[in-house]
């Protein structure tokens, strides 16, 4: 395949982070209840919340390596594209920038969790971020004690780092504890405004582009529903001028909910 440009690349990227989006923040899996600044997520069922922490780990994991561009963490190609927009108008670029930075920020913050590990007979106040946490729990949603060595693995250090030295099998026993105390107490208080952030991300990604889907956006005549897009300078690649039609298209619905903003009093903890 040949080489693309920054802004194939950065359509691509978009169409895909959009596609995720939209699989963690809809109609499916949740409704937005509450009132002005005092909102907060309810979803349908339990497994419903387990399947929004799955599409949520994709989130935050790395774009394949035999993708057509280069292997990057979504969130990380959301801030490349902030940093150097290709359909930047006036400034449009500088929601996203703000919502791509918040998350982030939120992400790398470290937390301390009190967990009693009944399979050793090891309390332990484990500090970790708040992006690793998400990591393993997304990872445990998904993957039993037998694929999920690797979190064993990480779950060994962090207990290193507090003074407690366990065995691979013993890392691998306390998977269940972990599960339970990281997605049922931790994550379902942090499930609100982690919504809030997808959500807010997707408004930044809508409002940057919408000044390039005004350019773009071709109707066949007034009574017509049909219409075509005319592709920005540069846009060469046959699957990025897909991408970059999906992506207009995307625009055009907008995304599922209003911008929310969730109670303070699912802020204050972890």
């Amino acid at each position: 395949m040949c080489q693309m440009n920054a802004k194939e690349k950065e359509v691509i990227y978009l169409t895909a982070v959009i596609e995720l989006l939209r699989s963690m923040v809809n109609h499916e899996l949740m409704a937005v209840v509450g009132e002005d600044s005092h909102k907060n997520v309810q979803f349908k069922t339990m497994t419903h919340q387990q399947l929004f922490f799955i599409a949520l780990v994709d989130f935050l994991s790395q774009t394949d390596a035999k993708a057509p561009v280069p292997p990057i963490p979504y969130l990380g190609a959301l801030r490349a594209i902030s940093n150097t927009p290709s359909f930047d108008v006036n400034n449009s670029v500088a929601g996203l920038k703000a919502a791509v930075d918040a998350f982030t920020g939120w992400l790398q913050q470290e937390i301390a969790v009190e967990t009693w590990l009944s399979s050793i007979d090891i309390q332990a106040n484990i500090r970790i971020t708040r992006y690793l946490l998400l990591k393993i729990t997304g990872n445990l949603s998904k993957h039993n004690t037998l694929r999920s060595v690797g979190v064993a693995e990480e779950l060994q250090h962090l207990l290193d780092k507090i003074g407690h030295s366990v065995e691979l099998y013993q890392a691998m026993l306390i998977q269940e504890d972990i599960y339970e105390k990281f997605h049922d107490d931790v994550c379902a208080y942090h499930a609100s405004t982690i919504a809030e952030f997808i959500n807010g991300l997707y408004w930044g990604i809508q409002n940057y582009l919408k000044p390039e889907y005004v350019r773009s956006y071709t109707p066949e005549g007034n009574e017509s529903p049909r219409y075509n897009f005319l592709y920005p300078e540069g846009l060469k690649h046959p699957y990025a001028k897909t991408c970059y039609w999906n992506l207009m298209n995307q625009v055009r619905s907008g995304p599922i909910f209003e911008p929310f903003t969730v109670t303070e009093h699912l802020k204050g903890n972890y």
